[in-house]
């Protein structure tokens, strides 16, 4: 995928991103990987929110960052798993949180801090990277990294015009 087939967004507000993570939630299947990138404070947990709402993860259910236990496992429509690998040293620790009988398989899989380990996780749908800009708002780069990312790109950008 080139990076002209990317969608860069100005998150200006929570509303902005917490819209992204809504309208986004409507395309995803189970099975879809997505990647958030970032640097602290950047917004990551903040958009894995509102995608697990957008799945329909209850509000009585907090969505935290998975800092320390790694995995968070959400009840939603289709399963969310929701993964923080800052604190992961070696991809080998992947085997250990048992990734990979749910990624490409029954649930959603979100991972924070994923890009040190794209390669062993495998070929993510979306790889979204968020960075702090002017006024408290975000910006944002939506990428398709395979045939699937595209699909839901395509399907994000109508969501977003409408």
């Amino acid at each position: 995928m080139s990076s002209q087939d990317a969608l860069a967004l100005d998150l200006r507000s929570r509303g902005d991103t917490r819209r992204l993570g809504l309208r986004l939630a409507e395309c995803l299947q189970a099975g879809d990987l997505l990647l958030l990138c970032g640097e602290l404070g950047a917004g990551k947990t903040f958009l894995a929110r509102a995608i697990a709402r957008g799945l329909g993860v209850p509000a009585s259910v907090r969505v935290t960052s998975p800092t320390f236990d790694l995995v968070h496992e959400l009840p939603a429509r289709i399963p969310l798993v929701h993964v923080d690998l800052y604190r992961l040293e070696a991809a080998a620790e992947l085997r250990e949180l048992g990734l990979g009988e749910r990624i490409g398989a029954d649930a959603v899989v979100l991972v924070e801090w994923g890009e040190r380990f794209a390669r062993a996780l495998g070929s993510p749908a979306l790889r979204i990277s968020l960075a702090l800009a002017g006024e408290g708002g975000r910006s944002c780069l939506v990428e398709p990294c395979s045939p699937r990312g595209a699909e839901l790109l395509a399907g994000l950008s109508a969501r977003l015009v409408r």
